[in-house]
């Protein structure tokens, strides 16, 4: 029986076409369509908060949305093009997302505790209500949180697996 990853719509996709296709692809290349997910979702987000709560989230959290937006954007074309390539050739490129994901998983995990209210930072911002908490909820818990997780065991998986490690 054929994985799902082998399936005819993937060979339309650019992702899982590596050679060999081993765990460390098809977690990068899930990771990926994950990514690219939050890249359609964080804008729906953020559209949510400014409709309901308004623009004054304060500079260290706008600050803070951005950069996170524009990496997560960014690792999603890397992990992506991870998910196509040989192990051997992935470079440098599978350590950056080793530390990025590392990184950002810390951070997320954070920013659940902080959605929940388990956790509240005032100098970030304050546990959102409302339909600002169920986007986010969406976004950053349900498609964010497992993208950051997959590429971080994928690219783990992909840095032991290579040849002269780098």
């Amino acid at each position: 029986m054929a994985s799902c990853f082998e399936a005819p719509g993937w060979q339309r996709a650019p992702l899982f076409q590596a050679p060999q296709l081993t765990t460390a692809h098809k977690l990068l290349g899930t990771a990926a369509v994950l990514g690219f997910l939050f890249i359609l979702l964080h804008p729906v987000t953020v559209l949510v908060t400014l409709l309901a709560d308004g623009a004054a989230w304060g500079t260290t959290a706008w600050s803070m949305d951005i950069m996170g937006y524009l990496a997560g954007a960014g690792f999603a074309f890397l992990c992506r093009d991870a998910s196509n390539k040989p192990i051997s050739e992935g470079g440098q490129w599978l350590v950056w997302i080793l530390i990025w994901s590392a990184i950002t998983c810390c951070i997320r995990v954070l920013d659940i505790l902080m959605l929940t209210g388990a956790v509240e930072i005032k100098a970030i911002y304050h546990t959102p209500t409302g339909p600002t908490l169920y986007a986010n909820i969406v976004s950053e818990i349900i498609v964010a949180f497992p993208y950051t997780a997959l590429a971080f065991a994928g690219s783990a998986l992909a840095v032991r697996q290579a040849p002269g490690r780098f």
